[in-house]
């Protein structure tokens, strides 16, 4: 993936997944304010750059677990999801066919999932390629994780099966 190899010489990781998951709340909350925004603005009928944009429901498949998740591809190629503990990603995606996008993702680990974020062991790394029929969001892809040294733990498929979810105002 994009980055797997390209870290910087004397790059503190654990000092960096620190400092990016707090960045990754701000931009969480940016983002939610950005949404609120164009709520409150004149309603712009263009089309969406692609069907995936919106917000799904579904269910992410590994190896090792399933996790329930909320995905929110943005106009304009950001991504973000939501699952089961503290599992935030975020990543980008682009359209590579009239029904089909290809996005990335890339998840912090904490060590407590249960818990406030306090400490990190790791990161996770997806690469996924989905097919949006309908309110129907499929994905196949790749996952790889790093432990908090970058040293690979664990690399596999991954899966995603979604429903688009209307988040509508109350």
């Amino acid at each position: 993936m994009p980055g797997d190899d390209d870290m910087i010489p004397g790059h503190d990781r654990r000092r960096f997944l620190g400092r990016t998951a707090g960045a990754g709340a701000v931009a969480i909350g940016a983002a939610m304010a950005a949404s609120g925004l164009a709520e409150a603005s004149p309603p712009d009928h263009r089309q969406p750059d692609s069907p995936v944009v919106g917000t799904w429901r579904g269910v992410v498949t590994l190896p090792h677990e399933e996790e329930v998740a909320l995905l929110t591809f943005l106009p304009g190629g950001f991504f973000l999801s939501f699952a089961q503990g503290i599992h935030i990603a975020t990543g980008r995606w682009r359209a590579t066919g009239r029904r089909t996008v290809t996005f990335t993702l890339w998840q912090v680990l904490p060590d407590d999932l249960k818990g406030l974020p306090l400490r990190y062991n790791g990161e996770v790394r997806a690469l996924h390629h989905a097919e949006v029929r309908g309110d129907e969001l499929t994905s196949e892809g790749t996952y790889r994780g790093l432990d908090i040294d970058g040293n690979e733990t664990g690399r596999g498929p991954v899966s995603a099966r979604a429903t688009r979810f209307d988040i509508g105002t109350f």
